[in-house]
């Protein structure tokens, strides 16, 4: 009796499918991924699909021995992507009209088997189930959005059959909801959720000294490092274990080749009497290209070296993968010339931070339907999840026209943003959405309570440090708002300027107007109307009114009436009242027709 996931088709055209697949040019797949392709569809046709487990195929297919662990060599998931996207490629090249096709479905390693409908209309998805909210959730949590589900069958189901077909696909499926083998069901369940990032490797440190080795900096500064790396759920980092165990020398194209890694980070200790020194670099595992180097000192204290390691590591992760960090940097000009359709779950949050960091109105329409796209297609990527909530966050934030979107974009953006916090509780993004929502409905407890609730999870996570840091100094905060701001920036100085109003803030309103032009000038967001409202403020506070009227000319071309409505604008964005009067004051000094109406 066949289970979910035996074939229904012959065995023969199954096992001509795959010769054909491995023999064709098209298939651009490494040798080892044909043996990959090759072992887990043999065993499926001998009834053996129960065995496919990571752990089964590391040994036959890659090499590892009985010690293997998935946790922490995470090859056979890696490969398996890989694996997919040759298959891809046959399909829409050499293989776009073969009878029988084979896939190896996302989640799981046994290969299922259809055959080929043409002309294919497109998917509609079914009423998604509902879900209940969590028992417990430590931050603000509202219901979740209704969701796609992973396992939606039918959307896999040809689309254009004729009326006996659909018929006898009818009696087919009750015949097997019979027997127990329902087509949405596998009986091998996943091992692990596919990776949406890049694969990283920590090269083992070198000691270059005998205080460096007797410290033993080496290891113990690399499992710092892995152990940091591995807390940024958007990359796959080999474990501890498989990066010690091929010993420092070995070169970064050496170390990606074996393990099939996006990226090598690598480097070397030294030592003074009182001063540890890491020189580290980023080396790009495809093409062996140095993508970023730097070095990171710090005090030699031998009785706290443990926590000296962890500082030197934290700095080095702040700067690789941290939002707008040199990862980040390299994947995003990967992205150029790639139409936005094409991409990847997270290629699509990559263009999220493009967006993101200048808030380019541009790119809105793009970002949108691409994340949109992704909580479909990955529906667990819970950082999809709470980018789309920020993005229709925007649609207020900034005004930007909503086109055709007929809901709610607040309540639509709380949804998103919970679901994503009920997904990956640990994952800061959703906590730094909700921050922005709440903070937009003009719940300010909340969004407050929110932002401060992800950096309990994500202590050190440099954007929702600014974003609170921030928005207490709109309130007026600044005591508690600096050091965040100031401490955001030290982390990852590369992350969006239009944090910096804090800092303008508190020296506006110190009369330290020439400071707050400093701040003003960097910002890079011309297109953003707070830009100029901050130029154009400082500027009539030092008496440049030629200059300050350049910036209200600017700002009247972004927002015609925004004389009108300033007040408003800054009291929906919970602005403290003292503020804004100052702003006013700063705005009517600079050429500005503000009615007296509201404060």
């Amino acid at each position: 009796m066949p289970d979910a996931t035996s074939p229904v088709l012959p065995i023969g055209p199954i096992q001509e499918a795959l010769e054909r697949i491995l023999v064709s040019v098209d298939f651009d797949a490494s040798e080892r991924n044909r043996r990959f392709l090759r072992h887990v569809v043999e065993e499926t046709l001998a009834g053996r699909d129960d065995r496919i487990k990571g752990y089964s195929v590391a040994m036959a297919v890659f090499d590892r021995d009985a010690s293997f662990d998935p946790q922490i060599d995470p090859i056979v998931r890696i490969e398996a992507s890989r694996l997919r996207r040759s298959l891809d490629h046959y399909y829409l090249t050499g293989g776009r009209d073969d009878a029988i096709r084979v896939t190896i479905p996302k989640g799981h390693y046994v290969p299922t088997f259809t055959v080929r409908v043409a002309d294919p209309l497109p998917a509609v998805s079914p009423p998604p189930p509902a879900t209940d909210p969590p028992d417990e959730v430590d931050a603000p949590v509202a219901v979740s959005p209704e969701i796609p589900s992973r396992r939606n069958w039918l959307r896999r189901l040809p689309r254009r059959l004729p009326l006996h077909g659909i018929l006898i696909a009818l009696v087919v499926l009750g015949a097997l909801w019979r027997m127990g083998a329902h087509p949405w069901s596998s009986t091998a369940q996943p091992e692990l959720i596919e990776r949406q990032g890049p694969a990283v490797v920590v090269a083992p440190l070198e000691e270059r000294d005998a205080e460096a080795t007797r410290l033993h900096l080496g290891p113990g500064l690399t499992r710092e490092i892995i152990a940091a790396l591995s807390r940024h759920k958007n990359l796959f980092v080999f474990g501890t274990d498989t990066s010690l165990e091929h010993g420092p020398g070995n070169s970064a194209d050496v170390l990606a080749r074996q393990l099939s890694a996006d990226y090598v980070l690598s480097g070397s200790i030294s030592t003074t009497p009182d001063r540890i020194r890491l020189l580290v670099s980023l080396v790009d595992g495809r093409t062996g290209r140095h993508l970023w180097s730097q070095s990171f000192e710090s005090p030699v204290v031998p009785a706290r070296i443990v926590d000296t390691e962890a500082e030197i590591a934290r700095r080095v992760v702040d700067s690789v993968a941290q939002p707008y960090g040199a990862i980040y940097a390299d994947r995003i000009t990967g992205l150029t010339g790639k139409a936005p359709e094409q991409f990847s779950s997270y290629e699509c949050v990559l263009l999220f931070y493009a967006y993101w960091r200048r808030t380019d109105s541009a790119l809105y329409p793009s970002v949108r339907d691409c994340l949109e796209r992704t909580i479909v297609d990955d529906p667990d990527y819970a950082d999809a999840w709470a980018a789309l909530a920020l993005v229709y966050a925007d649609l207020v934030r900034f005004g930007i026209p909503p086109g055709s979107v007929a809901f709610d974009p607040l309540e639509r953006g709380l949804a998103l943003a919970q679901h994503a916090v009920v997904l990956a509780p640990d994952a800061p993004l959703g906590y730094q959405a909700q921050h922005l929502v709440f903070w937009l409905r003009r719940d300010v407890e909340q969004s407050f309570a929110a932002a401060r609730a992800g950096l309990v999870r994500s202590p050190n996570n440099a954007e929702l440090m600014a974003d609170l840091g921030g928005r207490l100094c709109l309130r007026g905060q600044f005591a508690d708002g600096l050091p965040l701001l100031a401490e955001a920036f030290a982390r990852n100085p590369g992350q969006p300027t239009i944090y910096r109003l804090g800092f303008f803030l508190a020296h506006y309103m110190a009369g330290r107007f020439e400071d707050a032009l400093t701040e003003a000038s960097k910002i890079d967001q011309r297109d953003n109307r707070f830009t100029h409202v901050a130029h154009a403020i400082a500027y009539a506070q030092l008496g440049r009114k030629d200059e300050a009227a350049v910036e209200i000319d600017l700002l009247l071309k972004l927002s015609p009436d925004y004389g009108g409505r300033v007040v408003t604008d800054l009291q929906a964005r919970n602005v403290a009242p003292e503020i804004i009067r100052a702003v006013v004051d700063g705005l009517r000094k600079a050429g500005l027709s503000v009615p007296q109406a509201g404060l």
